[in-house]
């Protein structure tokens, strides 16, 4: 499912946790995201439950609306080595990373964060889990350190969703071993 700026998905929030890749797929490392809720869409109890995001950031506060629990998926660029994971917990007062996140959206995920704060429309549990990126520029796929991170940020994030406490995903963990 790709949702834009003025879509959003019908869904039901009893059906478990919603994960959002965000991303632009045209923009190399930026479809990092995309490209992890792709995989991520198999292993979920309802697949509808992972969505691809293209929209700007304002988007996010309308697709977590009535969430319990969300994960965010999204490229980075803070400085740190290509295909590196960054896993923040935004539920709480959270300081993102003065560096990070450099965005192609309109408004990061970051800022969409701060701003669903300040408005009181948090998810009551959000998670954002960042992949370094390093090629932003116009094309199509991911730079090798981001390709061989993807595994890994599936994985990270399925073993998550399956072992939150008061959680119960069904989300598959046999993942990342392909």
């Amino acid at each position: 499912m790709v949702a834009g700026p003025h879509v959003t998905p019908a869904r039901e929030p009893s059906l478990g946790p919603l994960v959002i890749g965000v991303g632009n797929p045209n923009r190399h490392d930026d479809g990092v995201g995309l490209e992890i809720v792709r995989r991520l869409r198999p292993l979920l109890p309802h697949a509808e439950r992972g969505v691809a995001f293209e929209g700007d950031g304002t988007g996010l506060l309308d697709l977590w609306e009535g969430e319990a629990t969300v994960v965010v998926v999204d490229a980075v660029h803070s400085g740190a080595p290509p295909g590196t994971i960054h896993r923040i917990d935004a539920s709480g007062p959270t300081r993102f990373p003065t560096s990070a996140p450099s965005s192609t959206h309109g408004l990061s995920v970051a800022e969409a964060v701060l701003l669903a704060r300040s408005l009181g429309r948090l998810p009551k549990r959000l998670v954002v889990y960042g992949v370094e990126g390093s090629d932003f520029s116009p094309g199509v796929g991911l730079s090798g350190g981001v390709a061989r991170a993807v595994a890994r940020a599936v994985e990270s994030i399925a073993n998550e969703l399956n072992h939150a406490p008061g959680l119960d995903s069904g989300v598959d963990t046999g993942v990342g071993h392909a």
